[in-house]
C-alpha cells in the first residue's frame, strides 16, 4: 500500500508522466528503493483502471510510441490518498525478511558457518546503511529527512540485533544450540 501512497502523493502536486515519476523515485535513493520501473508502470495502469488517476497521451514526444502518457490524480484518488495516509500513520507492521525463520534453523549449520554467514549479513546491512546515509540535509525537506531517519533507525536496529546474535553464538558451545530449539543432541538422546 505504501507504493500506492507514494504515487498518489507525488501526483497530488501536479500531473506527471511515468518516466518523470521514475526519475523522482530514483533520485530519492533508498527511501523509495522498492519501487522498480516495471512495477511503477504496472501500478500506474492499475490506479488508472481503478479510477484513481486519469491518463492522457501527449503527442510529439520522443519514444517508441511517439507519445508519452501523463497521469493526473482524480478526486477519487485524492480521497484514497487521504485514507492511505491516515491508515499508514496509525498502523504498524513488523518487517519480515525471512531472517527470523533462518535463525530458528541456525543449528542445522556448523556454528562456524552460521557465524560467517551472519558476519556477511552484517557487512551487507552496513553497506545498505552507507548507501542510505542519504542526501544533503540542506537540500532535503525536513519531513523527508525524518523519513530517511526512520529508515536509518531500522537499519541500525538490524545491525544491533546481528551484533547481539553474533555475541551469543560466539559465546555458546555448539551442542547447546539444538537444545535451545527443543531438540536433543545425539549425546542427550543417548543418556
Amino acid at each position: 500500500m505504501h507504493k500506492i501512497l507514494l504515487l498518489l502523493g507525488l501526483l497530488r502536486s501536479r500531473p506527471m508522466y511515468g518516466y518523470e515519476l521514475h526519475q523522482i523515485i530514483r533520485a530519492h535513493g533508498e527511501l523509495y528503493s522498492d519501487l522498480k520501473k516495471a512495477n511503477l508502470y504496472y501500478l500506474l495502469e492499475r490506479l488508472a483502471a481503478d479510477g484513481y488517476l486519469t491518463v492522457h497521451a501527449e503527442e510529439g514526444t520522443r519514444g517508441a510510441r511517439g507519445e508519452r502518457l501523463v497521469y493526473a490524480i482524480t478526486d477519487k484518488g485524492q480521497a484514497r490518498f487521504d485514507e492511505l495516509l491516515r491508515e499508514t500513520l496509525v498502523s504498524y507492521e513488523p518487517v519480515h525478511t525471512g531472517v527470523s525463520t533462518a535463525v530458528v534453523f541456525l543449528s542445522q549449520l556448523p556454528l562456524s558457518e552460521g557465524i560467517s554467514l551472519l558476519k556477511q549479513r552484517r557487512e551487507s546491512v552496513l553497506k545498505q546503511r552507507q548507501a542510505t546515509a542519504l542526501s544533503d540535509p540542506q537540500k532535503t525537506p525536513p519531513l523527508a529527512r525524518m523519513a530517511e531517519d526512520h529508515l536509518l533507525s531500522l537499519i541500525d536496529a538490524e545491525l544491533a540485533w546481528i551484533d547481539r546474535l553474533l555475541a551469543y553464538l560466539q559465546a555458546a558451545n555448539r551442542t547447546s544450540l539444538p537444545a535451545l530449539h527443543g531438540q536433543t543432541t545425539n549425546n542427550e538422546a543417548d543418556s
